[in-house]
């Protein structure tokens, strides 16, 4: 998902945020955790009823490892980028800080490797690349590349008067 936002501190800022798509709410993702453990460990109460009485306790296991990988991906999902632009700077926050010069500064959208790979999104200049919006899907990322460097356009007439 992309937002565009005039900055909070700076009128002739720009803040673009680039964020993951995140459907699924706190209260979901604990409605899915329990709906899958009350479902998991009645089949495991069932075969242990049957004499598997090592089927509860392996339940457990793959409920606990399972609950442990769906929430580190529900928390990733949380973290995006926010791309501020302004006369004097372009700004790229998230995993990594980058800062480039808003009038150096080239979108780039590589297509993928092989036929099905995703593009790859890169904003540099001088040699230095920080790779955006590697989370989204690729009209997604074209659609932000266009974005990008009408922004920058902007930013760069604005810059010189």
């Amino acid at each position: 998902m992309i937002r565009v936002a005039p900055a909070v501190a700076r009128q002739d800022a720009v803040s673009v945020e680039v964020v993951p798509h995140r459907s699924l709410s706190r209260a979901g993702l604990i409605g899915y955790l329990v709906a899958q453990s009350v479902a998991a460990m009645g089949f495991a109460g069932l075969a242990a009823a049957r004499g598997i009485v090592l089927a509860p306790p392996f339940a457990v296991l793959v409920l606990a490892v399972t609950a442990w990988c769906v929430v580190r991906v529900w928390r990733a999902s949380a973290h995006g980028q926010s791309i501020t632009i302004t006369p004097q700077d372009v700004e790229i926050a998230g995993v990594a800080t980058a800062h480039y010069h808003p009038y150096w500064v080239r979108v780039r959208l590589e297509a993928g490797r092989w036929p099905g790979w995703p593009s790859r999104l890169w904003l540099g200049s001088h040699g230095r690349e920080t790779e955006i919006g590697a989370f989204l899907n690729d009209v997604e990322r074209k659609d932000l590349a266009q974005r990008l460097e009408r922004l920058l356009r902007e930013t760069n007439s604005r810059g010189r008067t």
